[in-house]
């Protein structure tokens, strides 16, 4: 059955959301859109979400699904103009003086959406002016962009940091056809389908009927020899939990779910140049030299405290996730001193950011609990492990 395209609000009319059932079923249940433009939501930081993942793996049934049902959110949806959306984009940008403007539609289930010919910064700047009628902004990208560059724009853009908080990266396949794109020659130093894994914090593998339960076995394996921190989720016609794609807090934290039990994986399902590689922390380490340990590794590209090799001089770190208790943690911009801390580390190649988190609980036999993660090419597994437990005799605090 074709899929509905978006109804937009008459210009005069009374923007209600209309209440009905979802049609999902394993949707989150149907919850009424909160009433617009509170006067407490001005100071309100929205999540921002990226979607990414090659072209067919179902970003746009996902996004029509997003804005044709009800399903309670208030969501901004900003989509890139290489997607098949049924000609629901033809109205969503105009001229003006030659420019081309991004215009915000409001449609019947609460939803904003544009289109965008950029990387999207233009039109969350241009949101933002709408700030109060949305609580998730949505970014799609093309299916050959690279979304840790996305990442980073939107982390370190000061104009939009007060407004918006980075929320995740969400990346969707294609069951039946990832195994093959995992496999294509890579154009420049990588394969994109590996890249757009190695940055994800969530993996929603669709089209899962597509394929047996063997071959989905060997596709998670897969997807885990990349980034095996990610979370990953099975779906059938771009159906899912929409609280799997938003608000997810990848960059507000760690996920105890799948933190603890990351471990090294050898590439036994895929020939892949991009790897995970997973540092335990048993103890408390003394954070200045962690730091400088992080920013010679991210900075210099370098693995600190060894001799250089030819071994890891291509190496290329793209993502760095870590849940430490560290002691002597001073956050950046600030002058005040913990003593001790249980501190999250987020990077996304050469940024990174720390902060004091509560101490997670720990789950009946989960893995290490504190643990640094790095996702990135030709990481020197052997050379990082050496240097990891040069760190941690050097800065292990009894």
């Amino acid at each position: 059955m074709d899929e509905e395209i978006p109804e937009l609000i008459p210009p005069n009319a009374a923007a209600e959301p209309e209440s009905g059932p979802i049609s999902a079923a394993n949707a989150a249940p149907a919850a009424k859109p909160e009433a617009e433009n509170r006067p407490d939501e001005a100071d309100k930081i929205v999540p921002a979400t990226i979607l990414t993942g090659y072209l067919g793996a179902g970003k746009t049934t996902l996004l029509n699904y997003i804005l044709t049902e009800e399903h309670g959110k208030r969501i901004a949806v900003i989509m890139n103009e290489f997607g098949d959306s049924q000609g629901i984009d033809q109205s969503f940008t105009s001229v003006d003086n030659g420019e081309m403007v991004e215009e915000w539609l409001d449609l019947k289930n609460g939803c904003l959406c544009c289109t965008v010919k950029d990387k999207g910064l233009k039109a969350i700047e241009s949101l933002m002016q709408r700030k109060g009628k949305f609580d998730y902004i949505l970014l799609e990208t093309t299916g050959l962009a690279d979304p840790g560059s996305i990442a980073a724009m939107l982390w370190s853009n000061e104009e939009l940091g007060s407004d918006i908080r980075l929320d995740g990266i969400v990346t969707m396949v294609d069951a039946k056809n990832i195994r093959r794109q995992l496999g294509e020659q890579a154009v420049g130093e990588m394969n994109g389908a590996q890249k757009q894994l190695a940055f994800a914090d969530r993996v929603i593998v669709n089209k899962t009927d597509l394929v047996s339960s063997g071959e989905l076995q060997d596709i998670d394996a897969a997807i885990r020899d990349i980034n095996g921190a990610a979370k990953l989720v099975h779906a059938q016609y771009a159906r899912v939990n929409l609280d799997h794609v938003l608000s997810i807090g990848a960059y507000a934290g760690v996920d105890p779910e799948t933190l603890p039990f990351v471990s090294q994986h050898g590439h036994h399902h895929i020939d892949s140049s991009i790897s995970t590689v997973a540092l335990n922390a048993p103890g408390r380490l003394h954070w200045p030299a962690v730091d400088e340990w992080i920013q010679e590794l991210l900075w210099d590209a370098r693995v600190p405290l060894v001799d250089a090799t030819d071994e890891h001089r291509e190496m290329e770190m793209l993502r760095l996730k870590a849940l430490l208790s560290v002691a002597d943690f001073m956050p950046v911009g600030s002058e005040q001193k913990h003593a001790q801390a249980t501190v999250v580390v987020q990077g996304v190649r050469e940024m990174y950011d720390s902060f004091v988190v509560p101490r997670p609980q720990m789950t009946e036999g989960s893995g290490s609990l504190y643990k640094l993660v790095l996702i990135g090419r030709s990481l020197p597994q052997d050379c990082l492990l050496k240097s990891w437990a040069t760190l941690l005799e050097k800065a292990s605090v009894q």
